[in-house]
């Protein structure tokens, strides 16, 4: 049996933070956990690197500079990418939740919530494209 087909395919995360401090944690976490990261400061970094991005999911702060992460993922939606993706956010509320999947996000999760909980609903929006 070949080696490369028994290891469980390593699944690739694009994470868009400005907070240096939450983006190098959730990176470490991420890693931590198997996940392989790559990681924007704000919404136009992704935006430059869109057309040549190839992850299976999305995980993006609903705070950014210039423009919020709903409307970031719009921005994408319109230019045709369909990559699951999860909003993190500190202010979570009803409206939000609703905008968010509106506007095409799988999941919305509270930065404080439980980190294996985001893990897992990550891991989950991830599969869908495998």
């Amino acid at each position: 049996m070949n080696q490369s087909a028994s290891q469980p395919e390593l699944l690739k995360v694009a994470l868009v933070e400005d907070d240096e401090e939450v983006r190098y944690s959730l990176m470490m976490l991420l890693r931590s956990r198997g996940f392989a990261v790559d990681s924007y400061r704000n919404g136009m970094e992704i935006l430059m690197n869109q057309p040549s991005l190839q992850v299976d999911c999305l995980l993006i702060d609903y705070k950014l500079p210039r423009f919020d992460g709903v409307d970031l993922l719009e921005k994408m939606r319109l230019a045709g990418d369909r990559t699951p993706a999860i909003l993190i956010t500190g202010f979570y509320s009803a409206t939000l939740r609703d905008r968010a999947i509106k506007a095409g996000y799988t999941d919305v999760v509270e930065k404080s919530s439980d980190p294996q909980d985001m893990l897992d609903r990550l891991s989950e929006a991830a599969k869908q494209v495998h």
